[in-house]
C-alpha cells in the first residue's frame, strides 16, 4: 500500500517530521501537541518517536526524529526508501520555527518494505496505550485487561520491533514482564475478592452521605466522568456516570458529598495511590481526599460559599435542586469536580473544550466495545483494517464473569 507522506523540520529545525498527508486535510496527533491526547499511540524507538491514533490505526505513523542517524536504520523499513532518501535530503535544509510548525517540508510517497514490522510496531504502541488508556468500566460494562497478559503480549512484540530500538535503548524496549511490576496474580490485594457486577451499577453510584444530610436539604447533585489523564490506570473507573456529587445544606452547614466508582478488578498494586476531587466554584478552593470504601472512593467536605462565576459541573452536565436568595444554593452553572491524583498528569489547559474530549472517550469506548464484540465472536480482528487484537482482549471478550 502506497501513501503520501510529508516531511519537514520543526523546533527550529531540532526535529524532523514525516506525517502522513489526510484525505480531511487534518493534522495527525504527534508528540509535538501541547498536551497529550487520550487517544494517541506512542512508542519510543531510535532517534525519535513513532505515533499513531487509536481511532485510524490504519494511517501511516507519525514520527518525530530528534536524531535521523539512529532514525535511518528503520525508516526505509516502516516508510520505503523514497522517503528514507527524501528525509536524508531535508536533514540538510534550512532550520524551522520554534513553534512547533512543520516547516521547509517535501511531499513523496511511501510505502513499507517490511509491512510484517510495521504491523507488529502498530501493535505494539497499540498494547502500551492500552496499558494506560484502556477505559475499564464496571458501569459502562467494559472489562479490565488482565495486564501480565498484556505484559507478556508487549514483550513478545517488543523482540519483534528489534530493528526499530536498534542498539538504544528506550522507554518502550522493555523487559517481557510489561510496564507494570511483575507481581503474581495471587499476591495482589483483594485478588480472592470477586469483581463487582455491572448489575450493581445499574445506576451511578450516588455519593455516601454526609452528615446530617437525613435532616438537611439537599441543594444540587449531579452525575459525570473525569479526565483519564489526571489518574493512572487501576484507580478510578472510565464511564462518564463513575462521578456522583451532591450538596447538602443542614445545621448551618454546607458539605459536598462526593463518589467515585473505583476501576474494576483488584485494587492498585500501590494501595498508597488514592485520588482526590477538586471542588471549583466554591468561594475557597476545596480539593478534598478520597478514600475506598469496598468498590466505591468516596469523601466529603465543607464549603463556605459558591463563587457566583463558577463554571458548569465537569462531573457532569445534569445538575438539580431549588434555586433562591440562599448564598449557599447552586443553579445549574455552580459547581466543578474534578479527580485527580496529586502531582500526576496535568489539567486541562484553557482552550481545550471539554465537551469535545468527552465525544473522544466516548468513541474509545466504541472501540473497546467493538474490539470486544469481535474476540467474542471468534475473529481475530478488529473493527480498524489490520488491527489484531490483543491475547489480552480476547481472555477480556471471552472472561464468563457478570460484567
Amino acid at each position: 500500500m502506497t501513501d503520501t507522506v510529508r516531511i519537514g523540520r520543526a523546533e527550529d529545525g531540532l526535529l524532523h517530521v514525516i506525517a502522513p498527508l489526510l484525505p480531511s486535510g487534518g493534522t495527525p496527533p504527534s508528540v509535538l501537541d501541547p498536551a497529550p491526547g487520550v487517544d494517541v499511540a506512542v512508542l519510543e524507538v531510535a532517534g525519535g518517536h513513532l505515533s499513531w491514533s487509536v481511532l485510524a490505526l490504519e494511517a501511516p505513523p507519525v514520527a518525530v526524529l530528534d536524531s535521523v542517524g539512529p532514525a535511518q536504520g528503520w525508516v526505509w523499513a516502516v516508510y520505503g526508501e523514497q522517503t528514507a532518501l527524501a528525509l536524508a535530503e531535508n536533514a540538510t535544509a534550512r532550520a524551522g520555527r520554534g513553534d512547533g510548525t512543520v516547516t521547509d517540508s517535501t511531499v513523496t510517497e511511501a510505502s513499507p518494505v517490511l509491512p510484517g514490522l510495521v504491523a507488529s510496531a502498530r501493535r505494539l504502541a497499540y498494547a502500551h496505550w492500552a496499558a494506560r488508556w484502556w477505559p475499564a468500566s464496571v458501569v459502562d460494562a467494559i472489562p479490565a485487561l488482565d495486564v501480565h497478559l498484556l505484559g507478556q503480549e508487549i514483550g513478545t512484540l517488543t523482540e519483534e520491533c528489534d530493528l526499530l530500538f536498534g542498539a538504544r535503548e528506550t522507554a518502550d524496549a522493555s523487559p517481557a514482564d510489561g510496564p507494570f511490576p511483575a507481581v503474581p496474580p495471587d499476591t495482589l490485594p483483594g485478588a480472592d475478592v470477586p469483581p463487582p457486577r455491572a448489575t450493581d451499577y445499574a445506576l451511578a453510584a450516588g455519593p455516601a452521605p454526609a452528615a446530617g444530610a437525613a435532616d438537611g436539604l439537599t441543594l444540587a447533585r449531579g452525575t459525570g466522568g473525569s479526565d483519564w489523564r489526571r489518574c493512572p490506570p487501576g484507580l478510578v473507573d472510565a464511564s462518564e456516570r463513575a462521578v456522583s456529587w451532591e450538596v447538602v445544606r443542614a445545621a448551618a452547614r454546607t458539605t459536598v458529598s462526593i463518589s467515585v466508582v473505583a476501576a474494576p478488578g483488584p485494587p492498585h498494586p500501590r494501595r498508597e495511590l488514592a485520588p482526590w476531587a477538586a471542588v471549583g466554584g466554591a468561594a475557597v478552593p476545596l480539593d478534598v481526599p478520597l478514600r475506598r470504601v469496598a468498590d466505591t472512593w468516596v469523601g466529603d467536605g465543607r464549603l463556605d460559599g459558591i463563587r457566583p462565576d463558577g463554571v458548569r459541573a465537569t462531573a457532569g452536565p445534569r445538575t438539580d435542586g431549588p434555586a433562591g436568595p440562599d448564598p449557599y444554593a447552586l443553579g445549574a452553572d455552580g459547581l466543578t469536580v474534578d479527580i485527580h491524583l496529586p502531582g500526576f498528569g496535568t489539567p486541562a489547559g484553557p482552550g481545550e473544550d471539554p465537551a469535545a474530549q468527552r465525544a473522544v472517550r466516548a468513541r474509545i469506548r466504541d472501540l473497546a466495545r467493538s474490539r470486544l464484540a469481535g474476540a467474542a465472536a471468534g475473529t481475530d480482528s478488529a473493527a480498524e483494517p489490520g488491527a489484531l487484537l490483543l491475547r489480552a482482549e480476547i481472555a477480556a471478550a471471552n472472561d464468563d464473569s457478570d460484567f
